[in-house]
């Protein structure tokens, strides 16, 4: 994945100890509706180009490191090219899509705008008859053929793990090898945001995705095993200061499953509140499933494992293989939307 500017994010992060990451709803909804999301509606809305504008201008004043615009599915906002371009102009940018908007004519734009990553949410090689599951290989693989043969832009793909999703699992990584993409792997929560599976059949394919797979990510491998082993680690999360969720109405909150705990206008929000909320336990973090929000907090709370997951993944990186040498390693600190946090 690609970092368009790394000594400036380690200033922010290291120096300033700034947000790492902070998601921006730029539309609540979604041309799809995936059993598991609680982040989708038909109904909202979209937010006008110029108050998403004052909002990213702020989330610069506080300068984020990465922001991400999300939804529903951001490609449903018609100018999603502007916001990526002013987003990126004072830092990095990243959108999270189901993909199944993305036209070559919306990849040409994107690249132009200057968008640095992508995630496309994927679950399964055939979609579900019950709509549970929506996101599949068969639907998707055009876009990520086109994806791979046209983007300027870092793209992985993530998928959600649930009782949908298990039994295909495997061959899901088989297939999306075939791009050569990175993946990351979201745990199914409730909505608020606690694991919603454990046992063994779940923990062997997420061992088999650290041991086998092509991972963008192994902060939260150890986290990941303990919730699927129905143990709930003690961690303090460091939303409302390394990570934020800003939501349709402007609003910063800790994170999507904790929506109406926070509510401070985000055009409101200060170096103090930062300082405040990184401080404070939120109360809810036993069997989180977001690792958004917990891959953020470990840069206060185990800085070294940080340093020891990226050393472990780059040791994963096989030079020899041009597309893998290609990538940069930057999605160690960010995650995608939904049940991946």
């Amino acid at each position: 994945m690609r970092i368009k500017n790394p000594f400036r994010s380690l200033v922010r992060i290291l120096l300033l100890r700034a947000p790492i990451e902070a998601q921006l709803i730029v539309t609540r909804r979604c041309n799809l509706s995936c059993g598991y999301c609680t982040e989708y509606d038909h109904l909202s809305e979209l937010v006008p180009l110029e108050v998403l504008k004052n909002r990213i201008d702020a989330l610069h004043r506080l300068h984020v490191a990465n922001i991400t615009l999300q939804g529903g599915d951001p490609l449903l906002h018609p100018q999603i090219a502007d916001l990526v371009a002013h987003a990126g102009s004072r830092a990095q940018v990243s959108i999270t899509t189901n993909g199944f908007l993305l036209s070559e004519e919306l990849i040409e734009r994107l690249n132009g705008a200057g968008l640095d990553n992508m995630q496309v949410s994927i679950d399964t090689l055939y979609p579900d008859g019950s709509g549970h599951i929506q996101k599949s290989i068969k639907s998707l693989a055009p876009t990520l053929e086109r994806l791979r043969r046209l983007a300027r832009f870092g793209v992985h793909v993530n998928v959600v793990l649930c009782e949908s999703s298990k039994d295909q699992f495997l061959a899901l990584l088989r297939h999306l090898g075939k791009f050569g993409f990175f993946i990351s792997v979201g745990l199914v929560h409730d909505n608020r945001g606690t694991v919603a599976i454990s046992g063994s059949d779940y923990l062997d394919l997420w061992e088999h995705l650290f041991q086998k797979g092509r991972p963008i990510s192994c902060v939260e491998y150890e986290y990941g095993k303990q919730l699927l082993l129905g143990q709930r680690p003690v961690w303090q999360c460091r939303a409302g200061a390394r990570y934020l969720y800003v939501d349709e109405f402007g609003n910063a909150q800790f994170c999507s499953a904790q929506r109406g705990r926070l509510d401070k206008p985000i055009m409101a929000y200060t170096r103090q509140d930062i300082r405040r909320h990184s401080a404070t336990y939120k109360g809810c973090e036993a069997g989180c499933s977001l690792f958004c929000g917990y891959r953020s907090s470990q840069v206060d709370n185990a800085l070294p494992s940080i340093a020891t997951a990226m050393f472990h993944m780059l040791r994963r990186v096989r030079l020899s293989d041009g597309h893998y040498a290609s990538k940069r390693i930057s999605g160690m600190l960010r995650s995608p939307r939904g049940a991946a946090g």
